[in-house]
């Protein structure tokens, strides 16, 4: 009994020694390993060219709400980074809220300098009429969703930002004295002409397929203005001393497209 449990334990002891050396069992590989992070992905930007138009209008003028039309054209360098230039152009001004309610005040003013007559203070408004941009975009963010569980689009959000040229014209029917570095006790007078500032802003892509969507955009640009023509700084003279750095936002909606044809990445 002794022989058998000896020779047993020296035989399970030897084994490993005895025995030929298997193959070690390879290690479980995911099927995604060395994968892309995204599959099928659709780089609808691309070395691609975008060209959009639609309309809108502003939504923070103090006396003239300005319907405009607008035009894009971009280059994108890669997928995220393109470099473009946007025209937005006035077609018609609507009196505000606001302009109506002042200029029914003005009916009966206290004296010239402490309120103009309505047709003076309508002479001295002014209005943007055509904004000229050129800016850097970039798409940093891209999805694709999905409508009542059927309808899928892919989908950016975008920024840019850079200078633009804005032309300011006379918003009434009469025109003030043009503001000018003077001494004349002058109450009223108008900017017009050209300015330069910064524009910036943002907007959303909504793709129908790989070259058409639709586009929804809020811009702002900001430039040296005096809306009203009044004076500002309570030097008693309305003159260009009286500019101030002023937002201007326009929000559009439009249609873009796309070309050449957009690459799939495997």
């Amino acid at each position: 009994m002794m022989k058998r449990i000896a020779l047993t334990f020296l035989l399970a002891s030897t084994a490993p020694f005895a025995l030929p050396s298997s193959p070690a069992r390879a290690e479980h590989k995911s099927p995604l390993a060395d994968a892309p992070a995204i599959r099928k992905r659709v780089e609808l930007r691309d070395k691609r060219f975008e060209v959009g138009v639609g309309a809108g209008s502003t939504v923070n003028e103090t006396f003239y709400h300005g319907v405009v039309l607008n035009g894009h054209l971009a280059f994108h360098i890669t997928d995220w980074l393109a470099i473009g230039g946007a025209g937005l152009f006035n077609v018609t001004a609507l009196a505000t809220g606001f302009h109506d309610e002042l200029t029914s005040t003005l009916k009966d003013p206290m004296g010239e300098d402490r309120a103009p007559n309505a047709a003076v203070a309508n002479s001295g408004m002014n209005k943007p009429s055509m904004v000229l941009a050129g800016q850097i975009e970039l798409t940093p963010f891209t999805g694709k969703f999905a409508l009542f569980g059927g309808l899928f689009a892919h989908y950016d959000f975008y920024l840019y930002g850079g200078p633009a040229f804005v032309s300011l014209v006379k918003a009434g029917s009469t025109m003030a004295p043009a503001c000018a570095d003077k001494t004349m006790s002058d109450t009223t007078c108008i900017t017009t002409g050209s300015k330069i500032g910064p524009t910036f802003g943002g907007g959303i892509h909504s793709y129908f397929n790989d070259w058409f969507g639709l586009t929804l955009d809020l811009r702002d640009v900001v430039i040296k203005d005096n809306p009203a023509g009044r004076d500002v700084n309570g030097d008693l003279v309305a003159d260009k001393r009286d500019l101030t750095w002023s937002s201007h936002w326009v929000v559009t909606l439009g249609v873009t497209a796309f070309f050449p044809k957009a690459d799939i990445s495997p």
